[in-house]
């Protein structure tokens, strides 16, 4: 967001038509308020209207590239919806368009490059958790978390997709790490723990010049434009919008994802009660195959 002189910048746009839209298959607007998805004001969003937003914000500002943070979930059919689809898009399948595992078409998905953040679920999840209990539900309007709706299956998915065995097997043997095409994967406790390391690959990769003014994002502006993106998902994002920048920071992550099991049950009935404990541990333990098998093929941060 600090790059908006290049970039132009959705925040999770097809979340819209995910949660919101006549298309949507996320069940949570079942547990949700009557009146939540309208004060939203995206009702109406099926997912052609988000991809035509994307595709007209690209052809009138063309010397701007479009930067999309998205979750994978929200555009393949998830586990407990397998047949879903988006009739809006069917116009734009071309005959012959080769299968893909997304809602999207095959020539759609082709001109991005996917970069794909993982985090580990032991961390990721209780901090989730927060946003489904008191002060932070009173802001979400939602008290449930969904273990079938965190994303890690349909990320390892969608990786799959974009990086085949074959692929991988061919780069390898070829030692070319800099393919732009290969998908970058990066796990949140590298960042964390070497941000300017992390986000001058990312920043090779994509051809966009780096500066270390990247780390920081400290002016009204920013924080206002911060803002404006998230405030569609009051609640979920209240950490990161009290943040400042990315600064080396190696104790918290590390230290939270080396606890045993007996000590996070110990942490997280202590902080959530028995019954958010039982509830967290199984989210974890079934995002925790997906999560390993995503992190062996991470940026290394000497990269």
């Amino acid at each position: 967001m600090t790059r908006r002189d290049i970039l132009n910048i959705f925040h999770e746009p097809f979340g819209d038509a995910f949660y919101y839209g006549p298309e949507k298959i996320s069940p949570a607007s079942t547990r949700w308020p009557a009146d939540k998805i309208a004060k939203t004001g995206r009702g109406h969003y099926t997912y052609n209207l988000v991809l035509q937003n994307i595709l007209d914000a690209a052809k009138a500002d063309p010397q701007k590239r479009i930067f999309i943070k998205d979750m994978a979930e929200h555009i393949i059919p998830p586990i407990h919806t397998p047949h879903a689809s988006a009739p809006s898009l069917r116009p734009l399948f071309p005959p012959n368009d080769p299968p893909n595992p997304t809602l999207l078409p095959t020539s759609i998905l082709q001109r991005f490059q996917f970069l794909f953040l993982i985090r580990d679920p032991s961390v990721a999840i209780p901090s989730l958790y927060r946003c489904f209990i008191p002060p932070l539900s009173d802001m979400t309007e939602d008290h449930e978390l969904d273990p079938t709706e965190l994303g890690y299956r349909e990320m390892r998915i969608l990786f799959d997709y974009l990086y085949p065995l074959a692929s991988r097997s061919t780069q390898h043997n070829n030692n070319n790490n800099n393919n732009a095409n290969k998908p970058l994967l990066i796990d949140a406790s590298d960042l964390l723990s070497s941000p300017s390391t992390i986000i001058r690959a990312l920043c090779t990769h994509l051809n966009i010049p780096y500066s270390p003014a990247m780390l920081s994002w400290d002016t009204p502006e920013e924080h206002e434009f911060a803002r404006s993106l998230c405030e569609k998902y009051a609640g979920y994002h209240e950490d990161a919008l009290s943040s400042t920048g990315l600064r080396p920071s190696k104790e918290k992550e590390q230290k939270e994802g080396k606890k045993s099991r007996e000590e996070e049950d110990e942490q997280w009935e202590a902080r959530f009660g028995a019954e958010g404990k039982g509830a967290i541990r199984e989210a974890v333990e079934m995002c925790r195959g997906d999560y390993e098998y995503l992190r062996g093929f991470r940026m290394g941060v000497d990269e």
